[in-house]
């Protein structure tokens, strides 16, 4: 599949990846028009380009050369991206996320209202919903009137006195909005440090004595102090980490008091996902939409969130009820939407109608593994029907642009969509016979 570079960061030589899949590879390559929805994907630890794997099938729904394509995919490079996750964190993530989204519709759409739905996928999760619920770090102030007093250089000294001391600054705009998100493997690091402390000593040890070197360094100095060598290596693996984004993955204080990563946690109260998950309403980033069975278009405008877990995910405990922690993170996104009767209709029945929900189509993927990896009739339905079919649905909800539905699409997404379901579905008939 052919992609193409995009450096949306050149003071940090980050990359975006466009995909640029074909429907027909013997047809010669051409410059297409460029789509006008977007959907940006954001890899997990270790990931980078073409990992997972699972990006390429995304990206193959929506064929550059065919006609009136209204989607592309991206996928970003961040800093922490490959082995680099130990030495950043969360915040530096999503400022590197929107300036993807930024460089996106500048550059390459040259839209400012580019719909852009983002996909994480394991940590990718964590920076998905940070981007969604954390506080924006304070920002750069402007002058409201800096632009006319530079015009204006022939002004008098009194009135350049009088601009000067009635200026008032006004916080300047950081964090790019998104039409979506969609979680893919969330997934606790704490809970599965802590599978691995339960199993192997040699973890438990480590984990004891990287707490141990943490207390006894000074606080400012975590971002810039690196874990031992013998104490990464058991905890994370062969990547340089500080102590910072250690104590962020491990949170030793939650459940109480979760540390940044720990969003997805099955031991974390409902008051910490309300804090989290139920923040989704009120997030002024988000762009709603209309809901899909509205009948009208006097019906209130919701904000969704699409949740992918995977049901034989490698890196959750068996003991987690998967169905349940979804339950409880909906729970939380509709606790935090509670609102205003928004029509006439539903204020005369005595309720209000939620701001934000969870996407109906969220749903635990049936056989897949954390990445969504795998060759067999099972795997290949998790990946290519179930996830896929989840991901068109919600963004054909939140956004849009996607002709036809599941069975009647004669081309396009859905028809390339039900083309892969029905060979795997009679590949499975053909396994089924026996001999």
């Amino acid at each position: 599949m052919d992609t193409r570079l995009h450096v949306y960061y050149p003071r940090r030589t980050l990359v975006l990846s466009e995909y640029i899949p074909r429907l027909n590879l013997t047809q010669p390559r051409q410059e297409q028009h460029q789509p006008p929805n977007v959907l940006l994907f954001i890899g997990g630890m270790y990931d980078n380009f073409r990992s997972p794997r699972y990006v390429d099938d995304l990206a193959a729904l929506f064929p550059r050369n065919e006609p009136d394509q209204k989607w592309s995919v991206f996928h970003v490079q961040l800093s922490s991206a490959g082995k680099s996750f130990g030495l950043v964190d969360l915040d530096r993530d999503v400022e590197e996320v929107g300036e993807a989204i930024n460089y996106i519709r500048r550059s390459i759409t040259k839209s400012a209202t580019t719909p852009v739905v983002i996909m994480g996928h394991s940590t990718g999760c964590q920076d998905s919903m940070h981007y969604m619920c954390s506080a924006i770090p304070s920002s750069p102030t402007y002058s409201s009137s800096s632009s006319s007093s530079s015009s204006s250089s022939s002004s008098s000294s009194s009135q350049s006195t009088s601009t000067s001391t009635s200026t008032s600054t006004l916080p300047k705009p950081i964090r790019p909005t998104i039409s979506g998100l969609i979680l893919q493997a969330p997934v606790s690091d704490r809970q599965a440090i802590l599978d691995a402390i339960d199993k192997k000593s040699a973890v438990a040890d480590a984990y004891k004595e990287a707490l141990q070197l943490c207390a006894s360094t000074p606080k400012p100095l975590h971002s810039k102090a690196l874990l031992p060598w013998h104490l990464s290596y058991p905890l994370v693996g062969s990547i340089p980490m500080t102590l910072a984004r250690f104590l962020s993955l491990a949170s030793p204080e939650s459940p109480a008091s979760p540390a940044a990563d720990d969003y997805f946690s099955s031991d974390l109260g409902d008051d910490i996902f309300r804090g989290t998950f139920g923040k989704l309403a009120g997030c002024g980033h988000v762009v709603p939409s209309k809901k899909p069975d509205a009948k009208d278009s006097t019906e209130a405008a919701q904000k969704s969130l699409l949740v992918l877990i995977s049901g034989s995910d490698e890196h959750v405990n068996k003991r987690i009820d998967k169905a349940e922690l979804m339950a409880r993170w909906k729970k939380a996104i509709l606790a935090g939407g509670a609102g205003e009767p928004t029509t006439p209709a539903v204020a005369s029945q005595g309720h209000s109608e939620p701001r934000a929900v969870l996407s109906p189509h969220s749903l635990v993927v049936k056989n897949a593994l954390h990445d969504i990896s795998g060759a067999s009739v099972e795997t290949r339905t998790a990946r290519l029907v179930d996830m896929r079919g989840a991901v068109l649905s919600y963004l054909s909800d939140v956004v849009g642009d996607l002709d036809g539905g599941r069975e009647d699409a004669k081309t396009g997404p859905w028809k390339i969509w039900r083309d892969d379901r029905d060979a795997i579905e009679a590949e499975r008939a053909v396994q089924g016979i026996k001999l």
